[in-house]
């Protein structure tokens, strides 16, 4: 499931050490400051490799906010 492929690179890799163990699919990344501007060009980065999808060049703003978001443009792209 894309939803959770998500949730574990984020855990794993933009908020290893915070202290943080879950992520919820709709809680907003971006807006609450939990992902950062260079967390997010690394999870666009992992999208990109994983999915073959450039949510960058195909996607939008809101496709970014949550984990429910991004899975839905993976899938409407992909």
């Amino acid at each position: 499931m894309i939803e959770n492929e998500l949730r574990q690179f984020i855990l794993e890799n933009l908020l290893e050490g915070s202290g943080q163990a879950e992520v919820a699919d709709d809680e907003a990344l971006v807006a609450t400051g939990r992902i950062d501007s260079l967390g997010l060009i690394k999870l666009i980065g992992h999208i990109q490799q994983q999915y073959r999808v450039d949510l960058m060049a195909s996607g939008g703003p809101d496709d970014f906010e949550s984990i429910s978001s991004m899975a839905a443009a993976i899938r409407r792209h992909g």
